[in-house]
């Protein structure tokens, strides 16, 4: 049987929105691509979507380094593609 703490379901909850955060990204990127013809890469953002939701439904054991692992490169691919976007919607180069 499943043993979900309060924690476990926090962590769930956490990951879940942060994966659904990036899903509203991926689809302001491609808007912003589409109506002002600047390349944005959306095609890229679904890998990190994929690997946050890959960490909250912890397809590995918990406190693993795997899963550790694993909720890094979500995160770290998440901010990549947000500073990303920022860069290229506020103008920086």
């Amino acid at each position: 049987m499943l043993d979900l703490s309060f924690q476990n379901i926090l962590e769930i909850y956490a990951w879940t929105a942060a994966g659904l955060i990036m899903i509203f990204m991926t689809a302001i990127a491609k808007f912003y691509q589409k109506k002002f013809g600047i390349k944005t890469f959306y095609y890229f953002y679904p890998l990190p979507i994929v690997v946050l939701f890959t960490a909250a439904f912890h397809l590995f054991s918990y406190r693993t380094s795997l899963s550790e692992s694993i909720e890094l490169i979500g995160s770290v691919g998440s901010f990549l593609v947000s500073f990303f976007l920022y860069r290229l919607m506020v103008g920086v180069k």
